[in-house]
């Protein structure tokens, strides 16, 4: 089978290189890639071959594109990508950095992408997707959603929270089957001991702790940081860059933009003084349900979190469900606290507060000494999730992860799940127990990916050579292409 493939995000140069490695063992007559930096492959011939600038599909932008030649949508397919195009409308915040975008123009956003790719796909007779990252941005999601709609192949990277450990899936609500499958396995050959890798056995230690372990925190690169790459990359041609710039100092659309970012800048300061006239100590002495917020829009829940990507919706279902003396501590993240003015509002924690068991938790609070004296820990997909577990915390998952299967966690997906898990918590004291989990950490270093496929976990959190990544990361494609 000669495979024709639709190639997103193996950008650094180890992703590159395991593709390259792929496509000498199987058969590619077409590849299509979305990437920051122009990557091609030398298996295929430049005519076989298309390179698309992230940064311009993001935008729309399609220097092929005749609207007059393209396949027109119907009511099947536009049915068909409803939960699509909502989520869509969601991950048009993202670009609301330097301007508002209105919901006529996010529309029009979504059915300019949805027919664009929907002719490349049928025109190029795409068979095959692959993606290095969870796609979360404009357009991955839309041609994920399109090739899954199609019965088009999909296998997604997507990095879980031990360093250097990925799950490969086809499907963004189920990212780990491999993982549940060994670790029920696991659960029937009831070992009396697990034994663990030196990684895996560093991470059971680092978890058990009360004190919990710090999150790998990724450095942004700063302008300066973009502007010495660019030196670096193209030397005197830099400066054309440099000169073209030049002319948006006198742009109106472009100070209009930089005025929206420094209004965005006097929302967040208003929001963060809002939070904090509000929020209280946390009473360790009553029972209550640690609720850590995620910073938005980002993919934890746009798109992991699915119907549940609106907080708020999943606040309203646990403020009901939860038995009479029940509190809900609510917590904000760190980062939306500095620069998070999408998804948030005066409005949207006045509706927190209108809850009458919901409170707003200091910012001083330490989240690790919350989480030690909660009942449960409610999140969409956060990290704090996976790690309760290891305290023996059970947990309340409205969203799609790779823990998902994991002991102590119930997925809620109805109002009916929310209140047997409840139930489950308060009234027969279910909790994750030591073995289990230590059986799904078995499970987990068992079946998925020992490779890092992005630059930020390669360049900061990677103890893995060049070589190790591009094997792994081949040798779990072509497992899994060699399905297909």
């Amino acid at each position: 089978m000669s495979f024709r493939a639709v190639i997103l995000r193996f950008s650094n140069d180890a992703a590159h290189a395991a593709i390259e490695r792929v496509m000498q063992q199987r058969t590619f007559s077409y590849a299509a890639s979305i990437g920051a930096t122009p990557r091609m492959y030398s298996v295929l011939s430049k005519e076989s071959q298309r390179w698309f600038n992230s940064s311009d599909v993001r935008g729309g932008l399609y220097p092929d594109a005749d609207p007059a030649t393209l396949l027109p949508l119907d009511e099947e397919l536009i049915e068909r990508m409803q939960e699509c195009q909502a989520m869509f409308m969601h991950m048009v915040s993202r670009l609301e950095q330097t301007t508002l975008i209105s919901y006529d123009e996010r529309t029009r956003m979504y059915f300019w992408h949805l027919r664009y790719w929907n002719d490349f796909l049928e025109r190029h007779q795409i068979n095959l997707l692959l993606a290095g990252i969870l796609p979360h941005e404009i357009p991955d999601y839309v041609i994920y959603c399109l090739c899954r709609a199609k019965g088009i192949p999909t296998w997604v990277f997507h990095a879980t929270t031990v360093r250097d450990t990925a799950t490969i899936f086809s499907d963004i609500e189920d990212q780990a089957p491999e993982v549940r499958d060994r670790f029920h396995a696991l659960q029937r050959e009831a070992p009396q001991s697990v034994s663990l890798s030196p990684l895996f056995e560093e991470y059971w230690q680092k978890q058990i702790e009360p004190s919990g372990k710090v999150a790998i925190s990724f450095k942004r690169p700063t302008t300066i940081d973009r502007i010495m790459k660019s030196v670096r990359s193209k030397g005197v041609r830099s400066g054309i860059t440099f000169l073209r710039w030049v002319p948006l100092l006198l742009s109106v659309s472009a100070w209009r933009g930089r005025f929206h970012k420094a209004s965005a800048w006097y929302r967040v300061r208003a929001f963060r003084r809002y939070y904090d006239r509000h929020a209280v100590r946390p009473d360790y002495t009553k029972p209550y349900v640690y609720v850590p917020l995620h910073f938005q829009p980002e993919c934890s829940t746009c798109p992991m979190a699915g119907a549940f990507v609106d907080q708020l919706v999943t606040l309203q279902m646990l403020s009901r469900e939860a038995p009479p003396g029940v509190l809900l501590y609510v917590k904000e993240h760190p980062v939306q606290r500095k620069k998070g003015f999408s998804c948030r509002s005066i409005r949207f924690y006045q509706e927190l507060l209108a809850m009458p068991n919901v409170r707003l938790i200091e910012h001083a609070a330490d989240t690790f000494t919350l989480r030690e004296h909660c009942s449960v820990v409610a999140t969409a997909t956060g990290t704090a999730g996976f790690e309760a577990i290891f305290r023996g915390k059970p947990v309340l998952m409205f969203g799609h992860r790779f823990y998902q299967y994991a002991p102590g966690v119930f997925p809620i997906r109805t109002t009916q799940d929310c209140r047997d898990a409840i139930s489950a918590v308060f009234k027969e004291h279910k909790k994750p127990a030591h073995h289990d989990v230590r059986l799904f950490l078995k499970a987990m270093e068992e079946t998925c990916i020992h490779a890092s496929v992005t630059d930020w976990h390669q360049l900061q959190a990677s103890n893995l050579s060049f070589e190790d990544h591009v094997k792994a990361i081949a040798e779990g494609l072509i497992a899994k292409i060699g399905k297909e």
